[in-house]
Parts: C-alpha cells; structure tokens; sequence
C-alpha cells in the first residue's frame, strides 16, 4: 500500500486504483450467510454514522486520480434511508461518480428523491449507479433468510430504471451452489431494468460453510481481496466454468456481464 493513502485506510477509506470504497463499522441488519463482514479485522457496532465528519473531510482530499465513489461496503447503505439521502446529496457536490448497492425495497416517493440526487450529480457531469443485489432465486431463503424477496428487490429496480436512474444488477457473489436454471431465472427478471449486470465470486474465511457441503469440485484460493482493508485473509471460491455460464445465459439475451461495479460504471458513462 502506498503511504500516503495509510490515513485513508485508517479511517475507513479504502483506495484501489482509481476509486475509493468506503467503510463504515455500521452493522448490517441483513445477515446473509455469505456475508464476508463479520469475519474482518473490524468489529461493527450499531448507531454509528455511515460516513463520519473525519471521512468526509478526507473525501475532500482524496487524489486526483479518485473518480469514484463507491459507498455500503461493509454494510447496507439504505438501512437509514434518510440518512443516505443526506450523504449523497452532500456527495453529489464532489464531481464524483457514485456507486450505491441495496437490497432493500423502495419507496416511489424515495426512488423520486435518489432521481433528483442523480439529476444533480449529471449536471456536474458524473453519474450516480444504482445497483440492485439478486442473486438467486429460490436459493434465497437459505442464503438471505432475513432479505426482502428477490421479487421485491425486482420492483425496486424496475422503478429506479423507470425513473432514470443508471441502474446494474450485482449478481455476486456467484454461489458455487446455484444452477443454472436459477442464474438464467434472476436474468430473465431482471434483465429489462437494468443496463447490465457484475458478479465477482464467493469469499469466506472458513470454506467449511455448512452450506457448501462438497467443497471438492470447487477451486479454492486464500488471499488478500485488493478491495478489502489490509491484513483480511479469505478464501475464494470458484465453481470452474460457472463464470463462463452466467457469461453466455447473458449474452443471450443480450446483457453485458461486468467483472465488477466500477467496469459496469464505466459502461453507464458511455450511454
């Protein structure tokens, strides 16, 4: 890590090439069982601000380099909705882009509010993405016992879009458990809302997950997530050809798979 960006990391602000992803210690309420979260060499605590004073003022010193944003990484962004609505608005005035992730439905009345946000932050010539996280399809029951269902998640996204707003779908992580049967069912539910979708693979600091119950046809590596504060040691597990799949379920019906959020959002820029 370059020293000048130890002070970014120290408060929460993790910077990988040419965005910074933020990091809060706000408990998630959600608890999915592939959730990477609890497992870091930070403990999250509850009523804590999502971004802090200090964050903010370092935002403002951020390189040159940063163009992006990327906020919710270590949590759910819109569990405060009033409270993220402040942050982005304060945010649109840093002509940035800025990448949110949810899983939570949406109000008409807020998805009108995040519109005019990202209204704003167009006029000062960025863009605000709004992602979507699904999935899976009947596999969420078990992996996302306490989420809204995907079908929910869906009218969200269709309203975003409807609304204006540059939306992707987050199809991470790629559970090495799902068929393609359900991968090929969030697409064609999705598919229409959305300008795209990324994906990335399952990362865990124990592979012995008690829903991966064969792990020997699986490829497993441990390492550093560059995205992830340092000194957070996972393992990554990769169903082989599984990426392939969802690539070609993809193109089939015409949708671009992205290896990540910034890839999508850059995407976004050119339309």
């Amino acid at each position: 890590m370059r020293p000048e960006n130890q002070q970014f990391e120290q408060h929460g602000l993790k910077i990988d090439k040419d965005r910074v992803l933020t990091y809060s210690q706000l408990s998630c309420p959600l608890g999915c069982r592939y959730c990477f979260v609890d497992d870091m060499n930070f403990n999250q605590k509850r009523n804590v601000a999502y971004l802090t004073e200090e964050q903010f003022q370092l935002i403002d010193r951020l390189p040159k380099e940063i163009k992006l944003i990327m906020l919710g990484c270590d949590t759910e962004f819109l569990q405060n909705k009033t409270e993220a609505l402040a942050i982005l608005e304060r945010l649109s005035q840093q002509r940035l882009d800025l990448s949110v992730i949810t899983k939570l439905p949406l109000s008409k009345p807020f998805i009108q509010k995040l519109s005019e946000t990202a209204q704003t932050i167009e006029h000062n010539g960025n863009i605000l993405a709004f992602s979507i996280s699904v999935l899976c399809a009947e596999s969420a029951r078990l992996w996302e016992p306490k989420v809204p269902s995907p079908e929910k998640r869906i009218e969200t996204l269709k309203r975003a879009y409807e609304a204006g707003i540059k939306t992707l779908v987050a199809f991470r992580p790629l559970l090495p458990t799902i068929s393609d049967e359900e991968m090929e069912a969030v697409i064609l539910a999705a598919k229409d809302y959305c300008y795209g979708f990324y994906s990335g693979l399952l990362y865990l600091k124990d592979p012995a997950h008690e829903l991966l119950p064969d792990t020997r046809n699986f490829d497993i590596k441990q390492l550093q997530p560059a995205w992830m504060p340092q000194g957070n040691i996972f393992y990554r597990i990769e169903k082989p050809g599984q990426m392939q799949t969802l690539r070609k379920i993809l193109q089939k019906y015409n949708k671009p798979l992205f290896e990540g959020a910034a890839e999508g959002i850059k995407h976004l820029k050119t339309l």
